[in-house]
This record gives C-alpha cells, sequence and structure tokens, in this order.
C-alpha cells in the first residue's frame, strides 16, 4: 500500500515537472518569434487560447482562508507580448488577501458579489486609502504600491483583477521584511531584537489567512491551524545567528496564543528562557500577594464578629485630646434661676491654663 502510494506521488511528481519544462520552452519560443505570426504558429490549438479560471493548470495560491488563480505568462503562454494577466481571488468568510504588492504592474480590481475592504499605500509620506468595494465597483491599484483585500463577512466572496503585465509579479509584505537579515529588520523595528524577528518570522500565514479576530469570533470560525509555507528561504546572506537553542524550526503557526497577567500576547512556545521563567515567578508573588489580602480581610471579619457578640459597638468615637481646654455648657453645674445663659460672660470667666497644666 504505502510502496503503490509513493509511486503514485512519484509519477504525479513527474508529471507537473515535465508539464512545467514544456511551458517553459513554449514561453522561450513564443518570446524568440519574430512577430506575431509566428507567436500564433507555435500555438496550433485552439484551446490553448481558453484559461480555465476553476480548472487552472498552475498559478494557484492554496491558503487557510481561500485561494487565489493568477493567469500569468508561467502557467498561460498565450499570454507572452501581449502585456497582461487577469487574478481571479475566491476569499472564504473572513479571508484576507494579506498585504503585498505588485512590482512589475498596476492593478484594477473589480467586485463580483458581496463585498471587501481594499485598502493601501501608495508611496511613503502619502496617505492611507481604504475603500469598501461593493459588487459591480472596482478599484484601482497603482503598481508598487502595498494593498490587500479583506472579505469582512460570513459569506463567501469573489472579485477579478486585470494587471497590465504578462509577469506582474507578487511580494507579500510580512514576509518579505522578515526575509531580511534578522539584525537588520531589529534595527528597523526599533531593536526588538534578533530573537524576537525569529519568533515572529515563523508565524506570519500564507495567503490567503484569515482576517480580523472580531470577523473570526463574529462568524464562529474555528481557525485551527495556518500553514507557514511562504517564508523567504535562508541563505547565507539573511541567515539566522547559528548555535542558538531559539534558531526557527517551526514549520506552522499554531492560534493557540496566551494572555499572560499583564496583557501582553505571547506563544509560550517561541519564548526566551528569560521571558519563560518570568511569567511563572510573576503568577507565584500574585498569588501570596492574593493569599495575604484574603487573610487580612478574615481576620478583620473576625474581629467584628466577636466585638458585636460582646454588646460592643462596631465603632466608638476616642475622646478629644485636651477636651478641657474648650469652653462648654456644663448642664449639670447650670443654673436656670441665674436668667438666661450669657456666652460672653462665661468666656470671661473662663482662665486659659498655663502652658503645661493640660
Amino acid at each position: 500500500m504505502l510502496a503503490s502510494s509513493l509511486l503514485a506521488l512519484a509519477f504525479a511528481t513527474a508529471g507537473a515537472l515535465a508539464q512545467t519544462t514544456a511551458t517553459a520552452s513554449l514561453v522561450q519560443e513564443l518570446e524568440l518569434a519574430t512577430d506575431h505570426v509566428d507567436r500564433i504558429a507555435d500555438l496550433p490549438q485552439d484551446s490553448e487560447f481558453v484559461f480555465d479560471f476553476l480548472n487552472p493548470p498552475g498559478g494557484v495560491v492554496q491558503g487557510a482562508a481561500g485561494h487565489l488563480v493568477l493567469a500569468s505568462v508561467s502557467d498561460f503562454p498565450a499570454l507572452v507580448g501581449n502585456g497582461i494577466a487577469l487574478l481571479a481571488g475566491f476569499l472564504g468568510p473572513c479571508g484576507m488577501n494579506t498585504p503585498h504588492m505588485h512590482p512589475r504592474a498596476t492593478e484594477f480590481l473589480y467586485q463580483v458579489n458581496g463585498s471587501i475592504q481594499s485598502g493601501m499605500l501608495t508611496e511613503t509620506g502619502s496617505r492611507f486609502i481604504m475603500n469598501n468595494v461593493t459588487a459591480g465597483k472596482a478599484m484601482i491599484l497603482p503598481q508598487g504600491s502595498i494593498h490587500f483585500q479583506f472579505n469582512d463577512n460570513c459569506e463567501p466572496v469573489q472579485f477579478v483583477s486585470a494587471l497590465n503585465s504578462e509577469d506582474p509579479g507578487t511580494l507579500l509584505a510580512a514576509q518579505g521584511l522578515f526575509g531580511l537579515p534578522p539584525s537588520i529588520v531589529a534595527a528597523s523595528l526599533g531593536e526588538i531584537g534578533v530573537e524576537e524577528v525569529a519568533g515572529l518570522a515563523e508565524k506570519i500565514p500564507d495567503d490567503v489567512a484569515f482576517g480580523s479576530a472580531e470577523c473570526i469570533q463574529r462568524c464562529g470560525i474555528n481557525i485551527g491551524v495556518q500553514p507557514t509555507a511562504e517564508q523567504v528561504p535562508r541563505v547565507s546572506a539573511n541567515a539566522l545567528p547559528t548555535g542558538s537553542a531559539w534558531t526557527s524550526k517551526a514549520t506552522s503557526t499554531s492560534t493557540n496564543y496566551s494572555r499572560s497577567i499583564l496583557g501582553a500576547v505571547a506563544d509560550p512556545s517561541n519564548l526566551s528562557a528569560t521571558h519563560a521563567t518570568t511569567q511563572p515567578v510573576t503568577i507565584a508573588l500574585i498569588a501570596v500577594v492574593s493569599v495575604l489580602g484574603l487573610g487580612y480581610v478574615v481576620l478583620g471579619a473576625i474581629f467584628f464578629v466577636n466585638r458585636r457578640k460582646r454588646g460592643e459597638k462596631s465603632f466608638i468615637r476616642p475622646d478629644m485630646k485636651g477636651r478641657s481646654l474648650v469652653p462648654t455648657l456644663d448642664h449639670d453645674k447650670f443654673d436656670a434661676s441665674a436668667g438666661p445663659y450669657d456666652p460672653m460672660a462665661a468666656s470671661s470667666s473662663f482662665v486659659r491654663p498655663e502652658r503645661g497644666d493640660a
């Protein structure tokens, strides 16, 4: 059984490789054709001028929350010399075509159904542009702009994009940034540390990924584990430091993040030894303080219960120190036959004690 499965996989791989080689050879032949007539002659079958987006021969970008199908010169040789490509985007609920750019093409996006949020940055210093693109509307995305599409709905949507290059290219923003040398990325982000850079890089999900947590919760989606195969390959120029225990080993992104006591989001599997020991110590300190506080509350409750059992008031105001210094009316010694009380006479008869007599 295992042998037959391996044999089938080998045949499939060989077939795909042969098709890729044949396509590359045809593209090269079309590019070397002297004129349009020769290019048409190199495509003898009428079906070679049709691209099936529902059953594409290639050009598929498959993510956890949808997929993209791009008809470019690498999978559709008939585009050679025509300066155009076409992309069909299929975004599932809360699906996002993550931030990216096309280095060789402007994109003109048409929304087929539903709606998407499409945002872009065209240049450093320019403002951020964001639109809710509904069915029947289109948005222009200039060449080189960083842009994204997000389906903030619980139903799947589809869009179609025309690109004015037969080889538009795609550069994913997050993967591209974290594929640079770790020390350069760390310095660009305010010296957050090479370790943190490595921990973040290995968690970036493949395009198409799930979008906002609010949408995921609203639509009741369990996103599970998203693949992370689109990381920039490490070579000598951008390699991670060697001999470190935290060198990137993960191949998938887990969504089981934990929130620390102080509110910071962290994934324990990627924390350093220092960070890993900080959280237990913090929890232990908080537990000790909580127990002490609870003990004081219990002692206070016992004290007041005992006072109540003895019939004592919960609180008795103590006598004011130096009360004898304040002239007051002594009701026990007041003679009603002497007439109305005269405060002036009472104050003149009061003799202030010498210092220290009190």
